[in-house]
């Protein structure tokens, strides 16, 4: 009978310490993110070219003939007449919502609508021409039925009466951080290759890429390939799961090449339609845009925020045999971004340090002393006008030309400044 009092006390004890832990609460402050929607007629609705505008966020870039395209992040894109690299003439702005990517051949213009692929006809840049949308070719935004899409989170400091065992460390949060590092991406467009006349050229931190009669798009995980057999008419021809954090692709004669935050995949795409998987180079996680030139891929590592890790470096790669790349040098950088590089010039972006410019005939030791800097601005990335001694630079307050016949002294001829 002892025992069995004792035993009821501590379970009244029980009790009543649960009755009171479930009625607790507290007054906090602390940081809430709210998601921000908008309907899916919102972001359905056909694009319009409007008159131009000045650039305030910039993005992408893209050259299509003498055609310079500027994203403005999920907003769309400015179109200039590049004819005179010295003198880019605005023809107007095209409002894409969510918009940060872009590739073009035979003047079909392809771009990401939020969550949709889109294909609008841009022969005549004043009278465009919307010919197809591809719905849901993206799948890592959030949906509500009733509200719509989410865009984005916005920050908010609340204060309120919550319970004791609330945290803010909560999945609003993470999911918050996921959308932000998608939504900040700094990074610029797709590359162009293979044989079709009529074909555009971007930089090496694309998500979209053309090779021949094929456009290959890339999101976080997956590498998906689209026909342009006709092309205004794109057709989803398959899709595979490449891995995680995937962030860039890259097209080079019969393969991609695809960085990730975690090393760079290369896939054979000699049949376009069923890219097969040839190898991948493994490194430390952080951002990874990759360029190729020949035999040998340059890959920029880089820390950051959204890329974790502390390297800074820039690699070259022997991708002569695809099944087995060989790393011939590693060469400490700042910050690497975006690059290209011809007749053994590397034009490299190194974030707030600007634009460099290296020497790379040897591969071996790597770039040592850079022959020219310009780190007058945050450089994302770098693209060469085919033809012509001039290279492009997209920086975080504008948009920069450069005439290069003359790598240890480069000439500014222009720059399209951005205006809060």
């Amino acid at each position: 009978m002892r025992f069995l009092s004792l035993v009821t006390a501590v379970s009244f004890l029980f009790l009543l310490n649960s009755c009171v832990k479930d009625q607790c609460s507290k007054v906090m402050t602390y940081i809430k993110y709210e998601p921000v929607y908008i309907s899916q007629e919102a972001i359905r609705a056909e694009p319009v070219m409007q008159i131009a505008q000045t650039l305030k966020q910039p993005g992408k870039i893209y050259l299509y003939g003498s055609t310079l395209l500027i994203n403005e992040i999920n907003e769309g894109i400015h179109f200039y007449d590049n004819t005179d690299p010295s003198n880019p003439l605005p023809l107007g702005f095209l409002s894409i919502p969510g918009n940060k990517e872009m590739a073009v051949v035979a003047n079909i213009l392809y771009a990401d609508n939020y969550t949709d692929l889109i294909a609008i006809d841009i022969s005549d840049v004043q009278n465009i021409r919307f010919r197809k949308r591809i719905e849901n070719v993206y799948s890592y935004f959030d949906t509500d039925p009733d509200k719509g899409l989410v865009v984005r989170y916005e920050e908010k400091e609340v204060t309120e009466e919550v319970d004791c065992n609330f945290f803010p460390d909560d999945q609003n949060f993470i999911a918050a951080n996921n959308s932000m590092n998608f939504n900040n991406t700094s990074s610029t467009a797709s590359g162009g290759g293979g044989s079709r006349e009529l074909v555009g050229v971007g930089g090496s931190m694309a998500r979209f890429a053309i090779n021949g009669a094929n456009l290959y798009v890339v999101d976080h995980s997956n590498l998906q390939v689209f026909d342009l057999s006709t092309p205004d008419n794109p057709v989803s021809v398959y899709q595979t799961m490449i891995g995680v954090n995937i962030e860039t692709i890259f097209p080079y004669s019969n393969q991609l090449f695809i960085g990730s935050a975690i090393g760079m995949y290369i896939y054979d795409v000699s049949n376009p339609h069923l890219p097969v998987f040839r190898s991948v180079f493994e490194h430390a996680e952080v951002c990874d845009p990759v360029f190729v030139d020949g035999q040998y891929a340059y890959v920029t590592l880089r820390s950051g925020t959204e890329c974790n890790g502390f390297v800074n470096q820039l690699d070259i790669l022997d991708v002569s045999n695809l099944s087995q790349p060989v790393l011939l040098s590693s060469t400490t950088m700042q910050n690497p971004h975006g690059l290209t590089v011809y007749d053994n010039t590397l034009f490299l972006c190194e974030g707030a340090s600007g634009l460099k410019v290296f020497d790379v005939n040897n591969k071996i030791i790597g770039p040592q002393q850079s022959l020219f800097n310009d780190p007058s601005f945050f450089a994302f990335d770098a693209l060469k006008i085919p033809g012509k001694d001039v290279v492009i630079v997209v920086g975080e307050d504008g948009l920069y030309q450069y005439d290069t016949q003359t790598p240890n002294a480069l000439s500014l001829l222009s720059r399209i400044e951005i205006q809060p």
